[in-house]
């Protein structure tokens, strides 16, 4: 079974986590195998719309980078063989007061605009399509459930979204003790360590930016040292507008929960 969640919030985009985004784990994944997504609570028609097309561009991503590791060797030996062959022509046929510097300049041109050309030929390639459209057939018709425990963390989400963000900060950066708890003792286990997998799978592939910041506040957190300058660069960069500071929370306390 392959198993995806629905993350709702009241401020800032719904989340829409998938193992498709897993590059190295397309060929293992069964066409056959029914998928779920979990949920806090019944999706509207829109929600489930916009979760199908999450789930579709997380396959076309991994699909495409599955091609293009696959077919990485063939095309590297062909665009070797384009910059080997230009260079000697033009060495031998085209006289030049700057010998070397145009021949490479031009091998070089052509061999990044080969790679780029042959890159775009493998996603398109018959067998990436095939993939594509095997996995896209059990992902737009998801079977629907609800996982008690997914409403704690939404409720968390929008509990420190009201936050004052310095305050936020600041309590995750442990410049100042305040506590926190996601889940209730009871609601948590193997669907939770699933779910925060497949978060920062997320963020590392889709919100890099945020993923960097995790790892961050999570050595921070790990030394037990509280880190001013961490704190106000995280809330100075929050006002801008430039990361979602409670997903950052979020992804940083439950690893500490789950873990």
């Amino acid at each position: 079974m392959i198993t995806c969640y629905a993350l709702l919030r009241k401020v800032g985009a719904n989340l829409y986590l998938s193992p498709y985004l897993k590059t190295d784990k397309v060929t293992l994944l069964d066409a056959d195998t029914p998928v779920v997504l979990k949920s806090s609570g019944m999706l509207t028609k829109n929600q489930k719309d916009e979760a199908s097309f999450a789930l579709y561009r997380a396959i076309d991503f991994s699909v495409d980078r599955w091609i293009q590791d696959k077919q990485y060797v063939p095309r590297l030996l062909i665009c070797a063989v384009v910059f080997l062959v230009t260079y000697f022509f033009m060495s031998l046929a085209i006289r030049d007061p700057l010998p070397m510097i145009d021949e490479i300049l031009v091998s070089s041109g052509l061999s990044i605009f080969c790679w780029v050309a042959l890159a775009r030929r493998d996603t398109r390639s018959s067998l990436a399509l095939q993939r594509r459209y095997e996995l896209k057939g059990k992902a737009g018709s998801p079977d629907y459930q609800e996982q008690e425990g997914i409403f704690a963390l939404e409720s968390f989400l929008q509990d420190v979204s009201n936050l004052d963000m310095q305050d936020l900060s600041d309590a995750i950066c442990l410049v100042e003790k305040k506590e926190f708890t996601l889940l209730p003792e009871g609601q948590r286990g193997p669907w939770a360590e699933e779910f925060l997998e497949l978060l920062l799978l997320h963020l590392k592939v889709r919100q890099k930016n945020l993923w960097r910041m995790v790892r961050r506040v999570r050595a921070v957190r790990e030394s037990r040292k509280p880190n001013l300058r961490l704190s106000q660069r995280l809330f100075h960069l929050s006002m801008q507008q430039r990361i979602d500071l409670p997903l950052i929370a979020l992804a940083v306390l439950l690893s500490e929960q789950v873990n």
